[in-house]
């Protein structure tokens, strides 16, 4: 039980929590029109942009999925690979 109550004072503190509302959807349904993206790929990138507005900056959007790295240049945010750091 420590380490569930660590870990949920942990995400309380150091987490930005994105609900999945009406916003995030309509905004994942422009992503996948206007990108090759996969349904579950837009909503996490759509949650990304939802980031940015709420941080009033950029997050660092990861992914190992070039498309979805693609899409997210296209929208603005600065991407990383982990497959380009061996």
């Amino acid at each position: 039980m420590r380490l569930r109550g660590d870990f949920l004072l942990h995400v309380e503190r150091e987490y930005l929590v994105i609900s999945l509302d009406t916003d995030i959807l309509v905004q994942a349904s422009r992503l996948v029109a206007a990108h090759p993206l996969r349904t579950l790929d837009a909503l996490q990138l759509a949650s990304a942009l939802e980031a940015m507005r709420a941080l009033g900056r950029p997050p660092t959007f990861v992914s190992a999925d070039r498309h979805l790295l693609a899409a997210a240049t296209a929208v603005g945010l600065p991407t990383d690979d982990p497959h380009a750091h061996p």
